[in-house]
């Protein structure tokens, strides 16, 4: 009997594909064990994932390095800063219900903003725009609750402005804080924790993300750790009531995977919203950022750090069209690319910060690479 020639080689391309894809989680493994033999890294969790849903998730080292917990695929990780796409994707889908004007004044969204500040709109905030300061001495390590999130505003509501508003770029957590206050104002009545619970994990199918809180029982949450003078340490507690927006959720990495490939199905938001947020902002004078709503836009602002190491500037010029952030909070280090070219997305998490043995975007990088030919 013969076999037809169309047979022959599908079975071939399956071959070869299932032959790439054991390489690639190989060569990953080796990775991402080497990294977490360093002393000052504890754990590392990984995801990777396409349309199709994720394709590679793991987790190394220790969750709790105390009690011998291993790390696994659904511990929760401090993401940082990685906070501000959850929060943006929360905006933007209020802003497509026709509750949210991007463009008005804060202060119709959060009368506590004080009067004698310049007018500032929720596209300067999300884009670091709105003269707004970041943390001061001390701020990040705050261990102070606050009730709710107008009341955190007190930090830094009468600050100065740092320039007028849309004239530079300074990155600013606070200036989330004011985006999530601007957030519950349009919500009706809703708290931050419900907007978010119903407007992005519940729609996405997150359900290992919540809100860091320092005293609810999570069940799979990580242990935090830090490096100091090279040793590794249990870091010290910390509350993040005063930036959930900006800094304060935990979320596996294969939640963080899904969230960022949620922006390409068409459903979770609309493709032309999608667009917008994934736009550069620009300043007054015309000057393109590399910064849209809630999201770095390309590698630019990894180039320098990795201009000595042309394997890694290869592949971020095999990615030309990507979005992303990094997070960084105590005992947290993060990495979330979505290549928009290749339709697919990467999250690392270190549960440490501090540690300079492995980079957590170097990490991220390499898995995107390792399995580029799946």
């Amino acid at each position: 009997m013969r076999i037809p020639l169309s047979i022959i080689v599908t079975s071939l391309l399956l071959t070869s594909s299932v032959t790439a894809n054991e390489r690639a989680v190989t060569d990953a493994t080796a990775m991402f064990e080497k990294a977490v033999s360093s002393p000052t890294v504890p754990g590392i969790s990984v995801a990777l994932g396409d349309r199709s849903g994720i394709i590679w998730a793991r987790g190394f080292g220790w969750a709790d390095l105390e009690n011998q917990v291993l790390m696994d695929t659904d511990t929760k990780m401090r993401i940082g800063s990685v906070a501000k796409p959850f929060t943006s994707a929360a905006l933007m889908r209020l802003y497509e219900q026709g509750k949210i004007d991007l463009d008005k004044d804060v202060r119709n969204y959060v009368p506590a903003w004080p009067e004698k500040h310049a007018a500032i709109t929720l596209r300067q905030l999300t884009s670091h725009t709105a003269g707004i300061r970041h943390y001061e001495a001390g701020e990040f390590l705050s261990n102070l609750s606050y009730q709710d999130v107008n009341a955190s505003l007190d930090i830094f509501k009468d600050s100065p402005l740092l320039f007028k508003p849309g004239s530079e770029y300074r990155y600013s957590t606070y200036a989330w804080t004011l985006v999530s206050a601007a957030i519950e104002g349009a919500a009706g009545g809703r708290h931050f924790k419900q907007i978010m619970e119903e407007e992005v994990f519940a729609p996405i199918g997150m359900k290992d993300s919540t809100l860091d809180e320092q005293y609810t029982i999570i069940p799979n949450r990580q242990r935090p750790y830090s490096v100091r003078d090279d040793r590794l340490l249990n870091s010290p507690q910390t509350d993040h009531s005063y930036k959930w927006a900006g800094g304060g959720f935990i979320s596996s990495t294969s939640d963080v995977v899904r969230f960022a490939m949620a922006h390409l199905d068409g459903h979770f938001l609309k493709p032309l919203t999608v667009t917008e947020m994934f736009t550069p902002a620009t300043t007054a004078d015309g000057k393109a950022l590399d910064y849209g709503i809630g999201w770095h836009i390309g590698f630019d602002i990894y180039m320098d750090r990795f201009s000595e190491d042309p394997d890694v500037i290869r592949i971020m010029e095999e990615h030309p069209n990507a979005v992303m952030h990094s997070g960084g909070s105590t005992g947290g280090t993060t990495m979330m690319i979505l290549c928009l070219d290749h339709q697919r997305a990467v999250a690392v998490v270190k549960n440490v910060d501090g540690d300079t043995s492995t980079s957590h975007i170097l990490l991220a990088l390499k898995t995107l690479d390792m399995f580029q030919s799946d």
